[in-house]
């Protein structure tokens, strides 16, 4: 099915129509586009996958050049299963091989420890080999790829948008019927920030690949006062560490050498973590930071445009996947994009009802996270946390459950 547009009136197409030929069927020229994603990551190229699989012409702009690697957790969880077969990305992600995860263990800087089985099987997934295999999916649905391609504004245009890519040639100028946000944690300049920008406030977010020793299918989570510190199986027998420290405590534990010596510390007080990295070394070439991380579970579903991923939410760690909430801002957001661009709904109907699902959905995981974030970082409050999840299993799998998405 080739690219569509409508020049109804209103705010449910384009007022003006693309360039036509003298037949009446369209011809669109390379700068217009129905859709125009920005951002490439989980989110951004999965909308993209998505919409150009319905049928309409996509752009996918990213300023950074892939494969690359990402401060993440790299672990998406059975709770994504869902969101990546209804977007029909499960045979993609499968064909990576990802790592097999089923249990998730806590840990806090007493020695404390907490096991608690997952309700299925979560994978473990580079960022470096998924994001390139949802960008390559993107374009064998006919969408088109532009990386290394920063986006210097946005502009309302005839009831669409220009969209402005600056580069070394000069200005690049896209016209497209829709913009969806998927730019991450920073807004594009000229739209609201999303969250505070603090810097006493922010966190340092670091990620390095490691070798691997062991089949241990869990993940590992050490929590301390500053932050935590998490160890998970990727795909090629890697495993992935990745720390978020607020910057108080990436100053005070070494600056980029905080990772080691967060790990040497947790060796030293959890047997399960010295057994895991004893024989693990750091592999060269994986290592990836970012600053700031605000960690904001305020949820701004449109900020002017539609918003999917972490430009939606920057969730607390104890969510567990953001990846996750990622595709489900997705799942949500693609079909009315569809409906708009079919002309079946108009934009505010598109934002209300995105707006909607959004807080039905994702509010009380993100509020249950942002408290078990607060616990589990309190030296205190943590250890009697552990004890009762002790006593009392069930409740801490409803504690995790708790923080999760349904449906």
């Amino acid at each position: 099915m080739g690219s569509r547009i409508s020049s109804s009136v209103g705010d449910r197409c384009l007022d003006t129509p693309w360039s036509f030929l003298n037949n009446g069927r369209p011809n669109r020229v390379d700068n217009e586009f129905d859709a125009v994603v920005i951002g490439a990551g989980v989110a951004g190229s999965g909308i993209a996958y998505s919409l150009s699989k319905r049928g309409w012409n996509v752009a996918l702009v990213d300023r950074e050049t892939y494969p690359r690697h990402k401060a993440c957790g790299e672990f998406l969880s059975p709770e994504s299963v869902s969101s990546l077969k209804a977007l029909g990305l499960d045979k993609v992600v499968t064909s990576l091989q990802p790592a097999a995860i089923t249990t998730v263990r806590l840990h806090t800087e007493r020695g404390a420890s907490l096991e608690i089985p997952l309700p299925g099987t979560a994978m473990g997934i580079s960022r470096y080999s998924l994001d390139a295999r949802l960008q390559l999916s993107v374009a064998q649905q006919g969408g088109s790829m532009f990386s290394g391609s920063p986006v210097s504004a946005v502009k309302p245009f005839s009831n669409g948008y220009r969209v402005d890519i600056a580069s070394d040639r000069g200005t690049t100028r896209f016209f497209s019927r829709t913009v969806i946000a998927a730019w991450g944690r920073r807004s594009l300049h000229g739209f609201h920030p999303h969250g505070s920008i603090a810097k006493d406030s922010s966190y340092v977010g670091i990620k390095s690949h490691y070798t691997r020793s062991d089949s241990d299918a869990a993940v590992d989570l050490y929590f301390f006062r500053g932050g935590y510190i998490g160890l998970s199986p990727v795909e090629g027998g890697r495993m992935n560490v990745a720390a978020l420290l607020t910057r108080a405590s990436f100053r005070r534990l070494g600056g980029s050498g905080a990772v080691q010596t967060v790990l040497e510390s947790a060796a030293t007080r959890i047997p399960a973590l010295r057994k895991r990295l004893e024989h693990a070394t750091s592999i060269p070439g994986t290592h990836a930071s970012t600053f700031p991380v605000n960690v904001t579970p305020r949820l701004n579903a449109w900020n002017e445009l539609p918003c999917i991923g972490d430009a939606l939410a920057v969730i607390p760690p104890f969510c567990g996947d953001g990846m996750s909430m990622a595709l489900r801002s997705v799942e949500l957001c693609a079909p009315l994009a569809d409906d708009y661009l079919r002309g079946y709904c108009t934009r505010t109907e598109w934002k209300n009802v995105y707006t909607r699902l959004i807080e039905q959905q994702f509010t009380g995981a993100l509020r249950w996270g942002s408290r078990f974030e607060r616990i589990l970082t309190h030296i205190h409050l943590s250890t009697w946390l552990f004890r009762l999840g002790s006593i009392a299993p069930g409740a801490a799998e409803r504690m995790v459950r708790a923080t999760r998405l349904r449906g």
